[in-house]
C-alpha cells in the first residue's frame, strides 16, 4: 500500500512538473513572440524585425542586462527615430555607461534619445547627465576647445546640437575610452553570469516554443485541470 502511494506521489509530481515547465515554455514564447510582433510593426518588415531580434537576444546573452530591459532600450530608441541598424550598437554604448555608473539602462535610453529627437543639448539634459555621473561637460569642452566652464555658455546658445552628444558618448565607449567594455566586464562577475544563464534559460525555452507551438497549444493545462489541480 505505502509503495502504491508513493508511486501515486511520484507521478503526481511528475504530471505538475511537466505542467510547469509546459505553462514557462508556453510563457516565455508568448513573451517573444509578442517582441516579434512590436518590432515588426515598428519596422514594417519581419526581416528587419527578426534580425533586430537576433542581434538584441545575443547582447542580453553576453551582457549583464536582461533580454527585458534591452528589448524594451530598442523600442524606445525606434521610436525616437533611430535606424534599426544602429539600435543594438547604440544599446551596447549606452549599456557600457549603465554598467559602469550603476545607472537603469532605460534611463539613460530615454536622456539619450530625448536628446537626438530635439536635435540640440538643452541646460536641462546637461544637468541629467552630469547628474548621472556622465563627464559631458568635459568632454564637450575637449570638442568645442573651451573651458568647461564655457560649456553651459554654449548649450544656451544652442550650439550644443545631438552630433556633438552623439560624439561623446562614443569617445566614452570606443576602445580605450573610459566605459569601453565594461558591460563585457561585468558579465563575468557571479551577478552578471547568473543573469546570462536566466537569460539563457529563456532563449532555450522560447527555441522549444518555437519548434512545438502547436503542441504546446494542446497540452498546455486546461482551466478544469487547473481547477483540479487546486
Amino acid at each position: 500500500r505505502d509503495l502504491r502511494m508513493s508511486r501515486g506521489l511520484g507521478d503526481v509530481y511528475k504530471r505538475q512538473t511537466i505542467k510547469e515547465l509546459v505553462s514557462n515554455i508556453t510563457k516565455v514564447r508568448g513573451e517573444f513572440q509578442q517582441l516579434e510582433v512590436s518590432f515588426q510593426t515598428m519596422l514594417g518588415s519581419a526581416e528587419k524585425a527578426d534580425t533586430l531580434m537576433q542581434q538584441l537576444v545575443h547582447t542580453a546573452a553576453t551582457t549583464p542586462f536582461g533580454l527585458e530591459d534591452v528589448a524594451q532600450g530598442a523600442k524606445q530608441l525606434l521610436a525616437y527615430g533611430f535606424g534599426a541598424e544602429k539600435v543594438n550598437e547604440t544599446l551596447i554604448r549606452l549599456g557600457d555607461i549603465a554598467a559602469g555608473l550603476s545607472i537603469p539602462l532605460n534611463d539613460l535610453v530615454y536622456l539619450y534619445g530625448t536628446t537626438m529627437s530635439q536635435g540640440r543639448l538643452y541646460t536641462q539634459d546637461l544637468n541629467q547627465f552630469t547628474g548621472r555621473g556622465i563627464p559631458m561637460i568635459a568632454e564637450l569642452a575637449k570638442q568645442f576647445g573651451v573651458a568647461e566652464s564655457k560649456v553651459k555658455e554654449l548649450v544656451e546658445e544652442g550650439k550644443v546640437g545631438f552630433p556633438e552628444v552623439q560624439k561623446v558618448i562614443e569617445s566614452l565607449t570606443d576602445e580605450g575610452g573610459k566605459f569601453s567594455g565594461l558591460m563585457e566586464a561585468q558579465s563575468k562577475t557571479i551577478t552578471g553570469q547568473i543573469s546570462n544563464i536566466e537569460d539563457a534559460v529563456s532563449m532555450m525555452f522560447n527555441e522549444i516554443g518555437q519548434q512545438s507551438e502547436g503542441c504546446l497549444l494542446y497540452t498546455s493545462p486546461s482551466p478544469r485541470d487547473m481547477r483540479r489541480s487546486r
